[in-house]
């Protein structure tokens, strides 16, 4: 029996311990391979620096992660008793949005990481808002650098306290809250002798307790998303489609939208083997017939449940550049794999990312890095959906010069 994934994602302040509670992470549950930990310990030798300590194996990390090669260390799966947790890794906020918004990755839970000595920052205020812009709804939070507190249950107190607010101004419920020392390892994976006063789970506990992987949408609608066409193989065109919701079988009517082009499902293929249904999460190459010129970006659905093509819709927009978006703008903004123009209507608001306030109503202008919500109109057949029931079609990213220049998600289709 397979063990359930997770994918995790660690945010926070930029000096709250973020890299050194996912190397404790990694190392307590031995996912680092022993090949890694003797390289290290050889470098401490041949430079004369003494015995191996998990500090230097954050170094290692470190200079990894400046390097580039943060893929196969930072993300490398750790086991729990219950899951295999993947961590998205994501240096900066930033990183983190577009990675979420364009649909590389996908994180089931999140945890906050706050230091209990230097307690809620601006940046913890950001990525508390961000997490829940983005949709994730399963929290943690890891009081971190307990060590430095002296490991005083009233500064953890504190810091639980000033937490509470903003969660429940954010829409958050019962977010269970651990006093760690990610340096010296008390309560990540192992029960501390130093926090007596604490007697509840470790951080790795309490993620396997509360946590569950996202259930995929089999019950909802058909919706799939066509990445290419692959034309006269074996004397048929076969479409390259990645199921998002609902299940797909052999035989049924279907459609592709905003064309309208409609067949019957002759075949499924999943790596050149024909299969009777594809289940969301499967990428499968469909053979219709009657279906006439279907192109890259559409949307695939049953007859009787189609999506509809949008002429407007009011969305959250999070700014990841230089990019100052006007009232009248005109745009391009991706979904799934289409590419669609649209005009900014007008823009409605702007928040206070810190304050997590209304900072200013119908602007002009959303400067950059702002957040904002704001009303679209579509200048071509377009059929994205709301956020809250296809997240998949529900969240785009706008185009700038220089690649990627905002990202957003549907909050209402008008």
């Amino acid at each position: 029996m397979s063990v359930p994934r997770i994918n995790l994602v660690i945010v926070g302040h930029k000096d709250h311990g973020k890299s050194t509670l996912i190397g404790r992470l990694l190392y307590d549950s031995k996912a680092i391979q022993q090949q890694k930990l003797d390289e290290i310990r050889t470098e401490l030798k041949q430079t004369g620096r003494g015995r191996f300590r998990f500090a230097f194996l954050l170094d290692s990390l470190e200079e990894e992660r400046r390097g580039g090669l943060t893929m196969d260390i930072m993300q490398t799966p750790f086991k729990s008793r219950k899951y295999l947790y993947t961590i998205i890794d994501c240096p900066g906020h930033r990183e983190f949005i577009k990675k979420m918004l364009t649909g590389v990755s996908q994180a089931d839970a999140a945890v906050l990481v706050v230091s209990a000595r230097e307690g809620i920052q601006d940046q913890t205020r950001q990525h508390t808002f961000l997490i829940r812009t983005l949709g994730i709804r399963q929290l943690v939070i890891a009081i971190n650098k307990m060590d430095l507190a002296e490991y005083k249950e009233n500064r953890f107190r504190k810091t639980c306290e000033e937490l509470e607010p903003i969660l429940t101004n954010l829409g958050y419920k019962n977010i269970p809250m651990i006093p760690v020392s990610a340096i010296r390892g008390d309560n990540v994976y192992n029960k501390s002798p130093r926090i007596k006063w604490y007697k509840g789970p470790t951080l790795i506990e309490t993620l396997d307790e509360n946590i569950t992987p996202s259930k995929l949408p089999a019950n909802k609608p058909l919706r799939g998303v066509v990445q290419d066409i692959y034309f006269h193989v074996n004397n048929q065109n076969i479409i390259a489609c990645k199921i998002e919701t609902g299940i797909l079988k052999q035989g049924q009517t279907v459609v592709f939208s905003p064309s309208g082009q409609k067949g019957n499902l002759n075949k499924i293929l999943s790596f050149g083997t024909q299969i009777e249904k594809a289940e969301p999460g499967d990428s499968v190459g469909l053979v219709v017939d009657g279906a006439g010129d279907v192109k890259r970006g559409e949307v695939l659905s049953h007859s009787d449940d189609q999506p509809k093509i949008v002429k407007s819709f009011t969305a959250e927009i999070i700014l990841l550049s230089d990019l100052r978006i006007m009232n009248g703008d005109e745009l391009i903004i991706r979904y799934g794999t289409a590419e669609r123009k649209c005009r900014v209507i007008r823009i409605l608001s702007e928040i206070d990312p810190v304050k997590l306030t209304v900072s200013s109503v119908y602007p002009e202008v959303l400067d950059k890095e702002g957040v904002g919500e704001a009303e679209f109109l579509t200048l071509e057949p377009t059929c994205i959906e709301e956020y809250s029931d296809f997240p998949e079609l529900g969240r785009f990213v706008i185009e700038g010069k220089k690649g990627t220049a905002a990202a957003g998600i549907v909050l209402k289709i008008n």
